[in-house]
């Protein structure tokens, strides 16, 4: 029973599946390839409204340039079509628009204790086999991410 995380950080950062830069982690790869599709398409929409209307038609931007809002929703909108067309159970990560967006296959064990799920599947609280001690992490399957 594979977990799939989806999320996006700075470019060189480690992605963090404890609810840090992680936006969802689910049993589901349709439900986790869906909801990065909407963050994509998401920034895509809010990166181009911060632009007053501008002629763009060269590369560098003549008003913006590397930095063109238009050029890099475009960019995030070009990244999501191609999520769009992934294959079931793929994995996918990008630097897009500055910032690096994945969806990440996280095996058969909680990213946060290495409790193994294929074993016992996932219980609504279940115990670090280190110590013994409930582990925080939910599903968002179950509801939130909590930390």
């Amino acid at each position: 029973m594979p977990l799939y995380a989806t999320g996006h950080t700075q470019p060189g950062h480690l992605p963090n599946h404890d609810g840090g830069t992680s936006r969802l982690i689910t049993r589901d790869w349709q439900r986790a390839r869906d909801s990065l599709l909407e963050d994509l398409r998401g920034a895509a929409d809010a990166t181009q409204t911060w632009a007053d209307p501008h002629d763009c038609d060269d590369i560098p931007c003549p008003t913006y340039g590397d930095d063109c809002p238009d050029n890099l929703a475009a960019d995030l909108r070009m990244a999501a079509d191609e999520l769009a067309t992934l294959q079931p159970d793929s994995p996918w990560q990008a630097t897009v628009a500055g910032e690096a967006w994945w969806l990440h296959d996280l095996g058969d064990r909680c990213p946060d204790c290495g409790y193994p799920l294929a074993a016992w599947g996932w219980p609504a609280s279940h115990q670090r086999p280190t110590d013994g001690r409930s582990c925080g992490l939910e599903l968002d399957d179950d509801g939130p991410v909590a930390p």
